[in-house]
C-alpha cells in the first residue's frame, strides 16, 4: 500500500496486528528519482550560539532525492524513536534505517512497525485536534528542557482513541556546550511555528466552516496557555522573519534578544529555557 509521496506499507512477516511502513521506498510507489532533489518544504535552520539563523539542509527536505530520504532524516528516525520508547512516549518503532545506492548516488530510508488501524489525525473542528496539539507541543517542551532534544513530530490514533508518535525526523541534539539561552528559544520557536503552520494549512485544506479562530495557535499553549492567532502572527512575522533577514545583515545577539522579547510568545521560551543555558 502507497502512503504519501514516498512511504510503502508491506505485510509482517512476523507480527500480526503491525505492516512494515518503509519511508523513503520510492516516489507513489515507485522508484526513487535519483539526481532530483525534493526542494519543497520548510526549510530546517539551525541557531549558532549568539541565536543566529543557519540553513540545515539535511534536515529538511532539499537534501533528498524525490521518493527518498536523506541520511540525516532517517538516521534521526531511528534514533529518536529509540529516545521516545526510553521515555515511555508511546511511539511507532523505528526498527532500522538503510540506503539504495545507484550509480553515484545514494537515497536512504527507514523502516517502521506500524501498528494496524492508525492514521494521521487530521484537521477537524473537534476539541480531540486541540487537545492533540496541545499534548504534542508539552512534550516537544519537555524534551527541550529536560533532554536536549529539539524537534517536531505528529501523531497517530486508532478507532478507540489511543494515540502512538511518529514523523521524528526533524529533531537535533542541544546542550549548554553548543547552544546558548537564545540558541535554544530560536530553535524552539522554529519548532512550534513549523507546527502552528500545520495547524493553519491542514485545517484549511480539510474545508472544515467552523474551525476555531486560534487553530494555528493551538501549539503555542504548551507554553503559553492563553496564546491566539495574534502570538502566532507575531511568531511567524515578528520573530522567525526578521531574525532570518537579520542573519545575513547587521546581526547581534543584543538585536536578537530585543526581538524575542518583543514578543509574548518568545518571552515564555526565555523563561522556559534552562538555567544551564548561558544568558546573554
Amino acid at each position: 500500500m502507497v502512503d504519501g509521496g514516498r512511504s510503502i506499507h508491506l505485510p509482517h512477516p512476523d507480527k500480526r496486528g503491525y505492516s512494515l511502513k518503509i519511508k523513503g521506498a520510492g516516489y507513489r510507489g515507485g522508484g526513487v528519482k535519483f539526481g532530483t532533489h525534493v526542494a519543497s518544504g520548510p526549510t530546517a535552520p539551525r541557531f549558532d550560539f549568539d541565536g543566529r539563523m543557519m540553513v540545515d539542509v539535511a534536515s529538511g527536505h532539499n537534501t533528498a532525492f524525490v521518493g527518498g530520504a536523506s541520511f540525516q532524516q532517517a538516521a534521526t528516525e531511528f534514533f529518536m524513536a529509540q529516545e521516545f520508547a526510553r521515555l515511555n512516549i508511546e511511539v511507532v518503532a523505528c526498527v532500522g534505517y538503510g540506503r539504495i545506492a545507484h550509480g553515484e548516488h545514494v537515497s536512504w530510508f527507514s523502516i517502521h512497525e506500524w501498528p494496524t488501524g492508525y492514521h494521521d489525525i487530521g484537521a477537524d473542528e473537534t476539541e480531540t485536534y486541540r487537545l492533540v496539539n496541545i499534548n504534542v507541543s508539552r512534550i516537544i517542551l519537555e524534551l527541550a528542557q529536560h533532554h536536549n532534544k529539539i524537534g517536531y513530530f505528529w501523531m497517530a490514533q486508532n478507532a478507540a482513541g489511543h494515540q502512538v508518535a511518529f514523523d521524528l525526523h526533524p529533531f537535533i541534539s542541544v546542550d549548554p556546550l553548543n547552544c546558548s539561552q537564545l540558541s535554544w528559544v530560536m530553535q524552539l520557536a522554529f519548532a512550534y511555528s513549523v507546527r502552528c503552520y500545520a495547524c493553519e494549512i491542514f485545517s484549511k485544506l480539510s474545508g472544515n466552516q467552523n474551525q476555531h479562530a486560534d487553530t494555528a495557535a493551538y501549539p503555542l499553549l504548551a507554553v503559553l496557555p492563553n496564546a491566539t492567532q495574534e502570538d502566532y502572527n507575531d511568531l511567524k512575522i515578528g520573530l522567525l522573519k526578521p531574525a532570518k533577514k537579520m542573519a545575513t545583515t547587521d546581526f547581534t545577539a543584543k538585536k536578537l534578544v530585543d526581538l524575542i522579547n518583543g514578543t509574548r510568545i518568545g518571552q515564555a521560551l526565555m523563561y522556559q529555557c534552562p538555567d544551564n543555558y548561558t544568558r546573554f
